[in-house]
């Protein structure tokens, strides 16, 4: 068996193309780590008493930065609903999870944020090689369950969800529309998905918690791209995006085959 550095070599010449390097170059995702990392390092950010998160003030200041800044403060009807902590900003804290697990910043209640030396060294890496990174993070590193806004799949996915899954992505077809139900329903029979409470709705659930740990991550990743339709979620409800099929993206396949090159 050829050793992972040799195997990285390979994938790094057969996918290291004008095209996706241009594709990394643009995502959204990895611009914005940049923008995290560099805002650490030319300010200072200390943590909250509590969590160790980041303070309001650099919230706003940070976000604002982005490729595409997150609305902070909900308007309903005459009403503001005002910011309360770092958390509700979802495109952030994916962020902070990222680069903490990473290890790209030291942080702790009520201390200073600090980019690591490992931070440090991402900041310099080539685009392709940084997408690539955060993704070897989000697939090893981290418990998906985090982006998951309900309960009920319990603390952790069954065994060798992640593998599970990563073996049936990459047997999908590059530009080709795949419905999204139908690769739930496969992935869920597949891995040993389930929910604990039966009925219904338990069929909906899981299809919810596929998208939310599955289709829409990878998206921000540009490993998928989702199409969405607008209707109700029950009968007489008012529409609402709905996610209906996706496409395995050229830039994803490459990605996805960088995973491959390691003992996941």
């Amino acid at each position: 068996m050829r050793s992972p550095g040799r195997r990285f070599k390979r994938w790094l010449m057969r996918y290291s193309t004008p095209e996706i390097a241009r594709r990394a170059e643009e995502l959204p995702l990895r611009r914005d780590m940049v923008t995290l990392l560099q805002y650490v390092q030319e300010n200072k950010v200390v943590g909250t008493r509590s969590t160790g998160n980041m303070p309001l003030k650099a919230v706003r200041e940070v976000t604002a930065r982005f490729v595409n800044p997150p609305d902070l403060d909900q308007h309903i009807g005459d009403r503001v609903y005002r910011l309360r902590s770092e958390a509700e900003v979802r495109p952030l804290y994916f962020l902070h999870i990222l680069a903490e697990v990473g290890g790209f910043l030291q942080l702790a209640p009520a201390q200073r944020w600090q980019v690591t030396a490992a931070g440090t060294k991402f900041l310099s890496l080539d685009p392709l090689l940084q997408v690539s990174c955060l993704l070897d993070v989000w697939w090893r590193g981290v418990n998906w369950l985090v982006v998951c806004p309900f309960g009920g799949l319990g603390d952790s996915l069954p065994d060798h969800f992640e593998r599970t899954t990563l073996r049936y992505l990459r047997s999908l077809p590059v530009g080709k529309q795949i419905e999204f139900e139908d690769f739930a329903d496969k992935l869920i029979e597949k891995t040993g998905l389930t929910w604990p409470v039966g009925g219904s709705y338990a069929r909906m659930f899981l299809h919810a918690a596929v998208q939310w740990i599955v289709v829409d991550v990878l998206a921000k990743f540009g490993v998928l791209e989702p199409e969405y339709i607008e209707r109700p979620i029950v009968e007489g409800a008012p529409p609402v995006p709905r996610l209906v099929a996706f496409e395995v993206t050229p830039f994803g396949r490459a990605l996805l085959e960088k995973i491959a090159t390691l003992d996941v």
